[in-house]
């Protein structure tokens, strides 16, 4: 399963991104029961500054963005 991605623009140089529903891995493979990821990035450089929210349940990885391009 690939999930969903959906996307686009906040302002000219601010954008959205997330993406839900994507399997990792098969369960035979492994379990991953829950990983969160919170991350705020303020580098200038490719897709930054960022912030970043990551939610992994049952091997199914969720993840929502919003990014600059310089």
């Amino acid at each position: 399963m690939n999930g969903f991605c959906f996307f686009g623009n906040l302002s000219k140089k601010l954008f959205w991104e997330v993406q839900v529903l994507s399997r990792i891995r098969k369960f035979k493979d492994g379990i991953t029961f829950i990983k969160i990821n919170f991350n705020y990035d303020n580098y200038e450089g490719e897709h930054n500054p960022c912030f970043t929210f990551e939610l992994t349940v049952f091997n199914v990885y969720n993840h929502f963005i919003i990014f600059s391009k310089n």
